[in-house]
């Protein structure tokens, strides 16, 4: 610390010094001096301004007036510029929407110019405790940040340099025992799900949202959710064998646009029909994954983390494999393609279907 004032030069400006019959500045950081004349007026207004623009900090009143951007304005900046170009899907959009909105209760009156690696370290470890949660704030701030360095208002991302999480699977493999015993112990439509899921790898949310009129042509013709508006993947499942079958014991009784249907446990009022479903057969995803989960427990399924209906994914998958299928032939049904590439060929064209056979026998 500098020695302190004498008394009779308790109210001089800091770094302002007497120099012969006049006075003269020092330099916070260089230290080296200069002459500021001798009328003790001027001197002392100098020597304030520099020292509002030499001491970071100083200037309490321009840091209250003029903050800087802040983290909510890279937010906007994210949102308006970046958001649109990812072509993210609803859920996916949802996902990080709510991960964007709980970054910028945070984190969004800050100024991006004092954002620091440890603001975003302690921010990222204060705000969840699943590893996997971290990852995906992480994630996503760095995203935010960029955009800030892309505008010029900082020159680096501290988010970057934050502790990259690692978040390993801990859900329990589909075996086709266990899919057996959970097929047995669940009721007809919940059967008619999993033998969808199974025949054609189709995802939980395509399942639930696969209609009688795409079954038409000698295929099923399904647009992945997932992928719609990002990859373009369209597929053309032949209906052929047991997925034939299958869709024929569809059709059953119960009037309904949909493939995997069931009637309401009470009837209420067209008035009071849930908000996101169409018809009151519709099954919503949430309603699929809770009915497997009691089949499920109903089979005495014992595990730590048990298998979910989304592995039926990866157990069609592997039985393909055992059956000869190569690696392509299985990519091609799930609906998985390098994104770069599909936009290059389809680029101004519409995107062609893409015809896929499925080979599974249905396990009874």
């Amino acid at each position: 610390m500098g020695r302190a004032r004498k008394p009779s030069r308790r109210d001089w400006p800091a770094n302002l010094y007497p120099n012969r019959d006049g006075y003269k500045y020092r330099h916070p950081i260089t230290r080296k001096e200069h002459f500021m004349g001798k009328d003790k007026a001027k001197a002392f207004a100098a020597a304030k301004k520099l020292n509002a623009l030499l001491i970071p900090g100083n200037d309490l009143v321009g840091r209250v007036l003029t903050p800087g951007e802040t983290v909510a304005d890279a937010i906007k900046v994210f949102r308006a510029d970046d958001i649109p170009g990812r072509k993210w899907a609803p859920k996916t959009a949802e996902v990080y929407e709510s991960v964007i909105r709980r970054i910028e209760a945070g984190l969004g009156a800050t100024p991006v110019a004092e954002v620091t690696v440890k603001a975003c370290a302690t921010f990222i470890r204060e705000v969840t405790e699943s590893e996997r949660a971290r990852q995906q704030f992480r994630l996503v701030l760095g995203w935010i940040l960029a955009c800030a360095v892309e505008e010029g208002w900082i020159d680096t991302n501290p988010a970057l340099a934050t502790r990259k999480f690692s978040h390993t699977r801990k859900r329990e493999r589909l075996t086709i025992d266990d899919f057996r015993k959970i097929w047995d112990a669940a009721p007809q439509w919940v059967r008619n799900a999993m033998d969808l899921s199974l025949l054609t790898l189709l995802r939980r949310d395509d399942v639930v949202s696969a209609r009688f009129s795409d079954v038409h042509d000698g295929s099923l013709w399904v647009i992945p959710a997932k992928t719609e508006g990002s990859t373009n993947i369209r597929l053309k499942i032949a209906v052929a064998g047991p997925l034939a079958e299958l869709l024929a014991q569809c059709r059953d009784s119960v009037a309904s646009p949909f493939l995997i249907h069931r009637l309401p446990e009470k009837a209420r009022p067209s008035n009071m029909r849930a908000k996101d479903r169409e018809h009151h057969t519709q099954v919503l995803p949430e309603q699929l994954s809770r009915a497997f989960a009691t089949a499920r427990d109903a089979a005495g399924i014992d595990a730590d983390n048990p298998p979910t209906f989304h592995e039926i994914r990866s157990l069609g998958g592997a039985l393909l494999k055992e059956g000869g299928w190569t690696n392509e032939q299985i990519q091609a049904l799930m609906g998985h393609s390098n994104v770069a590439m599909t936009e290059h060929y389809l680029g101004g064209h519409e995107a062609p279907w893409q015809p896929v056979n499925t080979g599974i026998a249905l396990p009874r």
